[in-house]
């Protein structure tokens, strides 16, 4: 099993060598063929040419991988300043719900939102009128709610 398996890879690295690599022989051959087809007055233009498209296909990469490295700069800040947004939301919240008498253990922003939007409705309807009595398009509570809004 092992014999098989170094016969492989030396087979493998064989290859990849041939192809990777260009004799003595295949370079003079290629030179010939190119002196055939455009004589030996247009080899400097081309050469010119071609290293002219390598020069500007360069500084195209170049200017492509600054544009990319600015782009995730800007999106690490953008998402720095969001974060610290939220953080200090967040933490309002948590005080608006401590100011309401609502306990923000446990419980998520948005769980908070609701039981202080709840409590301020259940504090003006009774300021309004006095009973307390839900009006007819207010939105049912659970009792875990209920519970928090009384306390």
């Amino acid at each position: 099993m092992t014999g098989h398996a170094n016969l492989y890879n030396h087979e493998l690295k064989c290859k990849l060598t041939m192809i990777g690599s260009f004799g003595f022989g295949e370079i003079i051959f290629v030179i010939v063929i190119i002196l055939i087809l455009f004589g030996p007055n247009k080899i400097p233009e081309l050469a010119r040419a071609v290293g002219g498209a390598l020069g500007e296909f360069k500084m195209a990469q170049k200017s492509a991988e600054f544009d990319l490295s600015g782009f995730d700069q800007l999106n690490r800040e953008n998402a720095e300043t969001k974060k610290k947004e939220t953080a200090a939301l967040n933490d309002k919240i948590a005080k608006m719900a401590k100011d309401a008498g609502i306990s923000a253990e446990g419980k998520t922003t948005d769980e908070l939102l609701i039981l202080i939007s709840a409590k301020m409705n259940r504090s003006d309807e009774k300021s309004a009128d006095g009973s307390g009595s839900p009006e007819k398009g207010e939105t049912l509570r659970t009792a875990a709610t209920e519970k928090e809004i009384e306390a």
